[in-house]
């Protein structure tokens, strides 16, 4: 073999295993909490995003074109489920340092809380193309929107968060009794209002309506469900997608066999909801320890994420009430 071309390989090789290094054996797997965490591989992570599961085929027709950059043309299924696939990418070995670091700072607490995790859940790198920058989960995994690999004072409760939400896909009957500590009951799911088909704005986390509270609006006792839409379908120029979030409390029937709940409406036939700031019993039962009340699961994983941090928060009673019912 000549000089040159034995230190050309010698150079190729060491640049394959330097990247190797970066990037860490494929499919990591931590010991959690008596569980595993796993590190997907961009494989398995595509699988997971691209799902027909009860978020992709919801999404409105405003959102996936918001999502796919800011475009005026409808978008199909088939292009959103690409789009998504296409925002997975590899774990490099800082990344899964820091999000190793993040999950280990909670797994006591996670143990202590008894909180019921599928026997695996992985943990999936994305840009953040899909989900305007924002970690969220599908499934049984959470998806970590990676703008940078150097550690965040956030990380920790970001892990907390999005760790619940997959309890909670996994166990929906726990998810139900800790639910009614901020005033939320179960009911038949929602079919969503046809007439805010466009504007809905499909939450991977929460994509359905389950649970609904009792409040009094104007004089008469109704059932009330928070529902996300986009308050407009243009977005300007530089405007981020999360500032034309709005929620409005639907007002819910179900119907006599039991199967669904509908929305109740006008008398010209649009669904009937109100402002937040119009029921101020809602945001007391949700117990003031979170502004983020989208939907119950939302303000839920926010009250466990002060469990598994231990910050201090305002309402303190509450949490203590959440504790007890996660332990029983």
């Amino acid at each position: 073999m000549s000089t040159r071309r034995h230190a050309l390989l010698t150079l190729a090789a060491a640049a394959a295993a330097s990247t190797h290094a970066r990037e860490g054996p494929p499919d990591e797997t931590l010991a959690f909490a008596g569980r595993r965490l796993r590190f997907a591989g961009v494989a398995d992570g595509q699988r997971v995003l691209t799902a027909d599961d009860d978020w992709l085929p919801v999404t409105g027709g405003f959102q996936r074109r918001a999502m796919m950059g800011r475009r005026t043309e409808p978008v199909t299924l088939a292009q959103f489920r690409q789009w998504n696939a296409d925002a997975v990418q590899a774990w490099t070995a800082p990344q899964r340092e820091r999000w190793r670091a993040a999950a280990l700072a909670v797994e006591a607490r996670v143990r202590e809380l008894r909180l019921p995790l599928p026997d695996e859940t992985l943990l999936v790198s994305s840009n953040g193309q899909e989900s305007a920058g924002m970690p969220y989960t599908r499934a049984n995994a959470l998806v970590i929107t990676i703008r940078t690999e150097a550690p965040r004072p956030m990380d920790v409760w970001v892990m907390a968060h999005e760790l619940w939400h997959v309890v909670s896909r996994h166990v929906p009957a726990l998810a139900d009794r800790v639910y009614r500590e901020i005033g939320f009951e179960p009911m038949p799911p929602l079919a969503w209002p046809a007439a805010w088909d466009e504007i809905r704005l499909a939450n991977p986390d929460a994509p359905g309506n389950r649970h609904a509270m009792r409040a009094e609006v104007d004089g008469r006792r109704v059932l009330l469900t928070p529902a996300l839409v986009a308050s407009r379908t243009v977005l300007q120029a530089n405007e981020p997608f999360a500032a034309l979030f709005e929620v409005r409390l639907l007002e819910v029937q179900a119907d006599a066999d039991g199967r669904r709940s509908r929305a109740a409406t006008n008398s010209d036939g649009t669904p009937r909801w109100h402002a937040i700031e119009r029921v101020p019993a809602f945001l007391e039962r949700s117990g003031g320890n979170t502004p983020y009340v989208i939907h119950p699961e939302e303000t839920m994983a926010d009250n466990v994420a002060f469990l598994l941090t231990q910050r201090p928060a305002r309402n303190m009673d509450l949490l203590r009430r959440i504790e007890a019912v996660l332990k029983a």
